[in-house]
Order: C-alpha cells, then structure tokens, then sequence
C-alpha cells in the first residue's frame, strides 16, 4: 500500500489527513473540493476500512524514505510518475455501491449459475448477508433462469473484452461449483504484483464491470446490481431548482438553511454536476468585496469552471 500512496500523492499538492478522508469516504464539502480540484474524486470511498493509525504509519514512513515531500502549506506531494499496470482506471467511488457490495453479489450470482448449472442440490452461499441473498435469488428467478446459457455467454462476453490482467484476477477471485478461489498471495505471485496491487485490480475489475452492465451492455444481469447513485445529493438538487426562480436568501429561508450551506450546494452543483455554472444575477449576492466570505465563494466557484472547462476533472 505504500506505493500506492506514493502515486496517488505524485502531481499533486494535498494534506494527509484529507487525503485519508477522500480514501474513507468522508464527505464534506472541503474533501470534496480537495478530491476535485486534484483529480482525486475516481477514488473516493476507494479504502472505507482503511484504519488511520495505519495510513498514518504509511505515510511516516514515505515521508522518512523522502518518497514525500512536505510543502510549506503542509500538504504532501511527489513528482509526477508514469502510472504502473495496476493502477485503477475505472473507479468511480462517488457514484457506484461500495466494491465490497459489488464484489459479494457478482460472486455469489456466479456461483448460483455454476452450481445450478452442474445440478448441485446442496448450496451454501458465499455471503451470508441476507440482503445481497435475497438480490441475486430474485435476480436469479427472474432474469437468469429462463435463460442460463444466454446469462453465461453474456458473463463470458463481459470478461473476455477486459484487460487480460484484470480478467485474470476477476476469474480466479470468483467462485463456481468445483472451483477454489485463489488467494491473493498466490496471483500476486502469477502477475509479478504485491497482494494489495491485485487487490487493486479486482476493485478495478468490478468498477469495469459494474459500469459494462449498467451501461447496458448485458441485459440479462441488468437487474443484479444496484443502480448508480447521482454525484450531487439530493438537497443540493433542490437547491439548485429553487435557485433558478430565486435568490439564495430566499432560498435558504424556504429550506430554512443558513445562506452558507445554500452556497456549498452552488459548489457541490458546480463541481459534479453534468454543466459548468456561473454566478447568476437572480441570485443576488452582494457586490465584489462587499463580503469577504461571499468573495472567497466566487473564488470558489469560477475556479471550479476553469478546472472543469479545461477538462481536468472526472467523476472515474
């Protein structure tokens, strides 16, 4: 894990305790904001039972082999590095379940289908959560079995068309009837990697897949997986419909919110929402250096638009 955090502060300038709470899924507007404008937010929740007295010890460490280099500001950052094979590219914590949810109920849709389809009587599941159970058993009755060799190809056409690497890693964490999982010791061993970088690769895997089937791409295993969740909450939503009739003021006294938490709303909006936004006149916000909080919002908020007209940001 270290060099995993060795490139994930390289090219950027962030402190470590945000870093951590973008790692953990904290959200609040700052470790939003930080995640943003650092091209950090494809890794947000990527590591929720990441423990802090552990990253602490990791981070110690980088730091004591000059791996990271502490700022003035006293955030960390390395030089830029070209991105090794392990590295995730499909992540995307701030809209999808969590992996470890993914990662159960594939696992325990693949494993019905193989056992079904070698006529086991006895099955015991791979998850003993009740919930995910209940998902795939209705997943099972009403998408796959009426057709288990189409749900098969389809599952088969999904994993030929990844990475090798991350197919490999997919297929052998996967349990089927007569199958063993494979340890992570064992493929980090076959791929050359540490067993947190495999790791690394089966979250990716799943990111990859969950997205593939989502996104239409195999219709019978559609209604196994929870649909993705919008970026930007519901309350920002709200805000953002109320403020296009309306002032902030007015808005924050209709929701009965403080002004201030309508004004993260316009930056929440503004950093993951599908458009660039700029100041409004209907919102009516005191003139330039009449306020110096409102200022550091308008700061805020046109350096949001220049990041995202430029392209540089992503939700994965």
């Amino acid at each position: 894990m270290p060099t995993f955090l060795h490139y994930l502060f390289a090219g950027r300038h962030v402190r470590p305790v945000t870093m951590y709470h973008i790692l953990h899924g904290k959200r609040t507007f700052s470790n939003l904001y930080a995640a943003f404008i650092n091209d950090l937010l494809p890794f947000w929740g990527l590591l929720p039972h990441l423990s802090r007295p552990r990253y602490e010890k990791m981070i110690d460490y980088l730091v004591h082999q000059k791996l990271l280099t502490e700022a003035p500001d006293e955030t960390l950052t390395a030089p830029p590095a070209a991105l090794p094979a392990w590295w995730p590219t499909h992540v995307a914590g701030l809209t999808m379940p969590a992996y470890r949810e993914i990662g159960d109920i594939l696992t325990l849709a693949v494993q019905l289908i193989s056992q079904v389809q070698h006529q086991e009587r006895h099955f015991a599941p791979i998850t003993p959560h009740l919930l995910i159970q209940q998902r795939v058993k209705g997943w099972y009755e009403q998408a796959a079995k009426t057709d288990l060799p189409g749900t098969i190809a389809e599952f088969k056409s999904l994993v030929t068309a990844m990475p090798e690497q991350a197919g490999t890693v997919l297929v052998n964490r996967l349990v089927g009837a007569e199958t063993d999982v494979a340890s992570w010791q064992d493929l980090a061993a076959h791929l050359g990697f540490e067993p947190f970088q495999v790791q690394l690769v089966w979250i990716d895997a799943l990111a990859q897949l969950y997205q593939a089937i989502t996104g239409g791409q195999a219709a019978r295993w559609q209604g196994l997986l929870p649909l993705p969740t919008p970026a930007v909450t519901r309350s920002a939503q709200a805000t953002m419909q109320l403020l296009a009739d309306q002032s902030v003021d007015q808005t924050a006294q209709q929701r009965q919110l403080a002004a201030s938490t309508i004004r993260e709303h316009i930056l929440e909006a503004a950093m993951l929402g599908p458009a660039v936004i700029h100041e409004q006149p209907g919102w009516r916000l005191p003139p330039a250096k009449a306020d110096p909080v409102v200022d550091f919002f308008r700061g805020r908020l046109a350096a949001i638009a220049r990041q995202r007209q430029s392209g540089g940001v992503r939700l994965e």
